[in-house]
């Protein structure tokens, strides 16, 4: 009987739960992002660094920063503390407002390119960065990139904060 009553206790706790919890997601970019496909940063990252030649992917990384001006580029990071920035192609934006550690799943081409002085200090200034930041760039950087044509954000919320 306690049995019984335990297991109907805990099938009506996870009910209970689930309602109260659902997954929102939504897509940005042209391209579709297929999320069972995914690699973790990590493997993205050591795969390219493997296999230079092959460029594109579909990985997942919750999102560390994004734009504040324009949603025009979000911020993820690897577990070595690396932060690496991901800009989307054709300039499609995704809100400002996207939470950051909100979790996403890219679509895109990595590559590594030299970033101007102007572009360094453009990034900081769409990240509202302190003057002082801004003026310290004076040299032109080599970084790794990340061209995405599909994102797609995975939040989860509580169907409470709604009523």
């Amino acid at each position: 009987m306690i049995k019984l009553f335990l297991a109907i206790s805990t099938s009506a706790l996870l009910l209970v739960s689930c309602n109260n919890s659902k997954i929102a997601y939504k897509h940005y970019g042209p391209t579709d992002v297929d999320s069972t496909q995914a690699l973790t940063l990590d493997q993205m990252l050591l795969t390219f660094k493997q296999q230079p030649q092959n460029n594109s992917y579909t990985f997942s990384a919750p999102l560390i920063g994004v734009c504040q001006s324009a949603g025009c580029w979000v911020k993820v990071q690897a577990s070595n503390g690396e932060l690496i920035r991901i800009r989307f192609k054709d300039h499609f934006l995704i809100p400002p407002a996207t939470e950051v550690n909100s979790l996403a799943y890219f679509h895109g081409v990595v590559y590594y390119d030299t970033i101007s002085v102007e572009l360094q200090k453009h990034f900081l200034e769409d990240a509202k960065a302190p003057q002082a930041e801004i003026d310290r760039i004076t040299a032109p950087k080599i970084e790794l990139n990340i061209e995405a044509d599909g994102v797609w954000v995975k939040k989860a919320t509580s169907s409470k904060s709604k009523k």
